[in-house]
C-alpha cells in the first residue's frame, strides 16, 4: 500500500473489498459512503471485484475512484462470476491488516471502518465483527417504501441477530463483516463452491475454530433492496435454494430456520381446519388478521401511507413464500445425508 494509504504506521492498514455485478445505478453511492469514512479515504485500499458486468458498472467505478482519491484502488476481473470466488480474489490481492467486506448496494455509516478496526483491536478473541442490516427505501414512493418496510420485519426475514437485535454480543452470523486478513487467509477464505450462503459458512468456520462472531449495533449499515416484487421473489427463492442446499450437505437448520420452515404448512393446516369448522370467510379473515399483525408488529420500518402498508404486506408474503418454496424444492430434489459431526470442511 502507498504511504498515503498507510497513515500512522502504528495503526492497522485496511482493505475494503466490494464484489459487484451489474450495479451501475448503485455502486457510486456505495463508493461515496466508503470515501466518507472517518478513517479517511487516503488511508484505505479499495478493491472492486467485477463478476462480468454487462452494463456500465466498471466505467462508473473507475470514474468514481478518480474523484474520490482512495489511498490505493484496484478493479479485478472475477471470471467465475460468483460472489465467493470474487471475495477470495479480493482477499488474495488485499494488502491491509484488516479486510472489510462491503456490498455494492450497501451504505455504510461514516464510522463503520474505524469502529470495526477498534473492535478487532480490543477483542482478540473475536474473529469477525458486523452490525445491523437495515433496508432503505430507494425513493419516497409506496412501492419502495413498502418493500423496505417488509424487509425490516424481524419475524419474516430469517430472525438472524443482525436483522433484529440492538444489543452487542456473540452471534451465529453477521452481515458483510470485517476480519483480520491473516486469520481470514488461514481459515481458507470463503467457500468457492457455494452459490450463496458463503457468509454463514465462513462465520460457522470461525466459530468452529474457537473465535467469536461478534455483533455490534454501532456497526449499522443500510442497503438498497430489489426494485419490484418480481425480482424480490426471485432473490428470496434463490436464498431458499441456498439454505436448502446447505442443509442437504448435512448441516442442521438453526432453530429459527426450523420455525420458518414449519410456519407455512402449520398455517395452511390451521386455515383448512378453521374453514371446515367455522366457514371459509371466517378462516380467511383470521389469516388476514394474522398477516397484518405480523406485518405491523414485526417491522421496524416507518408506518407509511396505506398504499405502502399494502405493498409491505404483499412483499412479506412474496419473500416468505418464495424462500419457503426454494428451500423445500432444494431439499426434496436431493437425498439428505445425516447431520455432519466430523471435522469442519475447509472448502
Amino acid at each position: 500500500m502507498s504511504d498515503a494509504g498507510r497513515g500512522d504506521a502504528s495503526e492497522p492498514t485496511v482493505s475494503v473489498v466490494i464484489p459487484v455485478r451489474d450495479e451501475e445505478t448503485d455502486i457510486a453511492g456505495c463508493l461515496r459512503a466508503v470515501a466518507a469514512q472517518t478513517w479517511g479515504p487516503q488511508r484505505l485500499e479499495v478493491i472492486v471485484v467485477d463478476g462480468g458486468s454487462v452494463d456500465h458498472t466498471v466505467h462508473v467505478v473507475r470514474g468514481e475512484a478518480e474523484a474520490l482519491d482512495f489511498g490505493r484502488f484496484e478493479v479485478l476481473d472475477n471470471a467465475a462470476q460468483r460472489i465467493a470466488p470474487g471475495l477470495n480474489l479480493g482477499l488474495a490481492h488485499a494488502r491491509g491488516d484488516v479486510l472489510v467486506r462491503v456490498d455494492a448496494r450497501s451504505r455504510i455509516e461514516p464510522d463503520h471502518v474505524a469502529l470495526a478496526v477498534a473492535l478487532l483491536r480490543d477483542r482478540p478473541g473475536v474473529g469477525v465483527v458486523g452490525g445491523p442490516q437495515t433496508a432503505l427505501p430507494r425513493d419516497g414512493g409506496a412501492l419502495a417504501t413498502g418493500i423496505a418496510r417488509a424487509l425490516r420485519n424481524q419475524w419474516t426475514t430469517g430472525m438472524a441477530r443482525y436483522r433484529r437485535s440492538r444489543v452487542a454480543g456473540p452471534a451465529d452470523t453477521v452481515w458483510m463483516g470485517a476480519f483480520r486478513t491473516r486469520e481470514l487467509r488461514e481459515l481458507g477464505g470463503w467457500d468457492d463452491t457455494l452459490e450463496l450462503n458463503e457468509d454463514y459458512d465462513l462465520n460457522r468456520r470461525y466459530r468452529t475454530a474457537g473465535q467469536l462472531v461478534w455483533f455490534d449495533p454501532a456497526l449499522a449499515a443500510g442497503y438498497l433492496p430489489r426494485r419490484d416484487l418480481r425480482s424480490l421473489a426471485r432473490q428470496y427463492y434463490r436464498f431458499g435454494q441456498a439454505k436448502g442446499g446447505w442443509w442437504s450437505r448435512g448441516w442442521a437448520p438453526a432453530p429459527r430456520q426450523i420455525l420458518l420452515l414449519g410456519m407455512p404448512p402449520v398455517a395452511g393446516l390451521a386455515t383448512l381446519l378453521m374453514g371446515r369448522r367455522f366457514g371459509w370467510l371466517a378462516a380467511s379473515g383470521s389469516v388476514a388478521a394474522a398477516v397484518l399483525t405480523v406485518e405491523g408488529l414485526g417491522s421496524s420500518g416507518p408506518p407509511g401511507v396505506l398504499s405502502a402498508r399494502a405493498v409491505s404486506v404483499a412483499a412479506t408474503a412474496v419473500t416468505c413464500s418464495a424462500w419457503w418454496f426454494g428451500a423445500v424444492k432444494e431439499l426434496t430434489s436431493v437425498r439428505l445425508r445425516p447431520v455432519r459431526r466430523g471435522p469442519v470442511r475447509r472448502g
